[in-house]
């Protein structure tokens, strides 16, 4: 018997996709100036972040991911985007 006639249509399609996925991205550089004292910190949390989750974390991950946080937990301003439509 042909292992071909015992496929769903629904599996075969599966093994005719690549397994790949990619997730396309668009980043902006961004040119800014902090304090002295806002730079250690950020030194140092990445010393932090890098061995507690045993990766590599760069200065763009952590404002990335800080910007986000800040947009997602203002109030104000979720109130100011959905007056804005």
């Amino acid at each position: 018997m042909n292992d071909q006639s015992n496929i769903t249509p629904s599996t075969k399609q599966n093994f005719e996709r690549p397994l790949l996925q990619i997730n396309r991205l668009n980043f902006v550089k961004l040119n800014t100036r902090v304090l002295e004292a806002t730079d250690s910190k950020l030194k140092q949390y990445l010393q932090f972040a890098s061995v507690s989750m045993n990766t590599d974390i760069t200065n763009d991950d952590v404002v990335e991911y800080a910007l986000n946080h800040l947009f997602e937990r203002d109030p104000a301003f979720k109130s100011w985007l959905k007056a804005k439509g």
